[in-house]
């Protein structure tokens, strides 16, 4: 049985960490280096190089919890549209700010339905773990982040207090292969090797295009045959769907492209309807569906602090808004349900500036994102008068950051992590962890230079 949790020093998050910083482990940076060398090959190209000194600790009760907590919220986000538009999904799609040619689209192969695949993003208050976004799409980084727990394994010291503390970790590749193998077998596929595209829209593929090939790889070792590729490169042969230089078809698309990529402009939606037509026409459907992205709006988080929603819930839904949601509104004009006090909203996001961000309904990589305590309150005041209807006010949380040892020195110093935990099925599957020194993380992005690591969980035996 593992130690039950306590309350920890200041930069130590659980009694799991206070342990290994103060092993023979803790005392020095641990490297992803190892003889596997076509392994840490493929971990560097992904992940450019840019590592933490050390891997994250969850015991076996935060990881339980966890869980829990993951799937009660994908719950309630995908039952918004029968709890509060009455199964209604066009009225969905047009509440969390969906143009009409986005809904057109995203709704456009109306039998799909979302598929539980997802990445929290989290913060811990030095309580509990707080929920900032859920990402609800297979266009997720960080899957490959299991490489790197086998890499760090290689460490001779963090090897033994893996197996003093019996710790261990999702293989989240694994999980991702299971999602492809069953969405194969659902679409008709019985052979040994599905083959699937792992595709992404031209402008993005020029960014993607290593990490994507990183998992093409890696899927191999599944029993999964990964064509990398972008939405250019697609052709309908013979009633299949193939890829250029490849000729033959594939079984299964898992999507990197987004829905704003493909209603950017008039051309780009011409072109999202041809080939969402013909996917339909030859029976190859699109991992994940492109209307499981309006579940991870954040509008949609919104909605569940809304008092109509609240209406609805039963004590156990109530408890994980309140403890694991952090207070998060739509930001339009008029007033709004805060605390249960009819307030004016525009009035008390100025008030309030210091305990608020303000964020995009449907940014990624934190662009856009404005913390009130970090602006002035003129710019603060601009911020607001400039988001108009496409942006929500969530309550500030103040992640409490955890101590990493310096590479050179092993001094202990304050980095502020956020927890990108995955959720595939019903299965937590591992958390890809980025972060910032405590003294720079207004905002923690991969865009925004965080650096990265894995997670290791303790085991209730």
């Amino acid at each position: 049985m593992t130690t039950a949790a306590r309350t920890a020093p200041v930069g130590v998050r659980n009694s799991l960490t206070e342990r290994y910083l103060g092993s023979s482990a803790g005392i020095s940076a641990v490297w992803p280096d190892a003889p596997d060398q076509a392994r840490l090959k493929l971990v560097r190209e992904a992940l450019e190089d840019r590592f933490l000194t050390r891997p994250g600790f969850l015991e076996a009760a935060e990881v339980a919890r966890l869980e829990r907590d993951l799937n009660g919220m994908m719950d309630l986000l995908f039952s918004l549209p029968a709890r509060l538009f009455g199964d209604d999904v066009h009225a969905f799609a047009a509440a969390v700010g969906l143009r009409p040619e986005q809904a057109r689209i995203a709704l456009r192969t109306p039998v799909q339905e979302p598929a539980r695949i997802g990445r929290a993003d989290l913060y811990h208050d030095g309580a509990n773990f707080r929920l900032l976004e859920f990402n609800l799409s297979s266009a997720l980084g960080g899957t490959q982040n299991p490489e790197l727990n086998r890499l760090l394994l290689e460490d001779e010291n963090l090897a033994d207090f893996a197996a003093a503390e019996r710790l261990t970790f999702p293989d989240t590749l694994a999980a991702v292969a299971g999602v492809i193998l069953e969405a194969a077998q659902n679409a008709g596929h019985r052979g040994a090797t599905p083959r699937v595209a792992l595709m992404d829209w031209p402008s993005g593929y020029l960014k993607t295009e290593p990490e994507i090939r990183v998992l093409a790889g890696l899927l191999e070792r599944y029993g999964i045959e990964a064509i990398p590729c972008h939405t250019g490169q697609v052709r309908e042969t013979g009633g299949r769907i193939t890829i250029d230089g490849d000729g033959r078809p594939v079984e299964i698309v898992y999507r990197f492209f987004t829905l704003g990529e493909l209603t950017a402009d008039t051309a780009s939606i011409t072109r999202a309807e041809e080939l969402l037509d013909a996917f339909a026409r030859c029976g190859t459907p699109v991992l994940s569906p492109l209307r499981t992205s309006m579940h991870g709006n954040k509008r949609a988080l919104s909605m569940l602090w809304e008092d109509r929603c609240q209406q609805t819930y039963d004590a156990a839904e109530r408890d994980l808004v309140e403890r694991f949601l952090p207070w998060t509104h739509a930001f339009r004009p008029g007033t709004a349900l805060i605390r249960g006090e009819e307030t004016d909203l525009a009035s008390y996001c100025v008030r309030n500036r210091r305990d608020l961000v303000l964020k995009p309904s449907h940014g990624l990589g934190g662009a856009g994102t404005v913390l009130g305590r970090s602006v002035s309150e003129g710019e603060w005041a601009d911020a607001l008068s400039r988001a108009g209807d496409r942006y929500i006010v969530q309550e500030l949380v103040t992640p409490q950051p955890e101590l990493f040892p310096a590479a050179d020195t092993g001094e202990l110093s304050p980095w502020v992590v956020n927890w990108g935990a995955f959720l595939l099925g019903r299965q937590y599957a591992g958390s890809f962890l980025r972060a910032l020194p405590a003294d720079r993380a207004d905002v923690i992005s991969y865009d925004n230079k965080a650096h990265v690591s894995c997670a290791f969980q303790a085991t209730d035996v």
